[in-house]
Formats: C-alpha cells, structure tokens, sequence
C-alpha cells in the first residue's frame, strides 16, 4: 500500500450511524460496523472524499498512512 494514499478515518465520537459516507462510496471500500462505518476494503478506495464531504457531522478525515500511524502514537 502507498504510504501517501489517503484513507477515510472515522472519528466514533462524532459519527452519528447515519451511513451516508459508505451509500456514496463509489468503490464500496466502506461498511457499517454496528453504527460506525469502517474500511474493509482500504485498497478499493480511490481518495475520491465523497465519504468527507456527505458526512453531516464533519466525522471523516482523509489521512495518509503516514499521518494516521503519528497520530495513533
């Protein structure tokens, strides 16, 4: 996987279930787990921000690998 793509993260506390994020998924690389949507198929998703841009809860950031694992330090 490139370091550099940009992958959906999902802030929990934010999210509200709605499901819009993984119903606009062009690639299906999205998936409702209970009422959080998470990302089965990273390697489906083709940075598009689809997800980002419906949220109505401003719940999803486009994050590089790289970005992701600084901030989970």
């Amino acid at each position: 996987m490139n370091v550099t793509a940009e992958l959906p993260v999902v802030n929990a506390a934010r999210c509200t279930g709605c499901g819009d994020c993984v119903a606009v998924c062009p690639t299906d690389c999205l998936a409702m787990s209970g009422r959080v949507p998470w990302l089965p198929r990273p390697l489906d998703c083709v940075e598009c921000s689809a997800c980002m841009l419906v949220c109505p809860a401003d719940a999803i950031q486009l994050l590089s690998l790289a970005q992701f694992l600084e901030d989970s330090d």
